[in-house]
């Protein structure tokens, strides 16, 4: 935590202890998965925030959101570079 600034002629500066204020709320915040129908967002409080991710969804992947709507999800076999089997996902749309 920073402290905010009380002595010397840089504490007259009342935007400075503004910004202090802030990163230090910025420092303590939480991160959290919102639900499926609430939209990510920052809450941004005096003495902590919160980052709300997008909602969990029921289409798989792995970022908490789903596949999006007219999107597929492709798994595909390749050789990595270290000539071992690997797959990798890709997120497909018809044309």
């Amino acid at each position: 935590m920073i402290e905010k600034v009380t002595n010397g002629s840089i504490a007259k500066n009342k935007k400075l202890n503004e910004v202090i204020a802030a990163v230090n709320s910025l420092t303590g915040m939480t991160v959290r998965e919102g639900s499926i129908t609430e939209s990510p967002k920052l809450v941004f409080g005096e003495r902590n925030s919160e980052l709300i991710t997008t909602g969990g969804g029921t289409g798989g992947g792995g970022g908490g959101g789903g596949v999006p709507e007219g999107f597929a999800e492709e798994t595909l076999d390749v050789v990595n570079s270290d000539n071992t089997a690997g797959q990798r996902v890709f997120l497909t749309k018809a044309v």
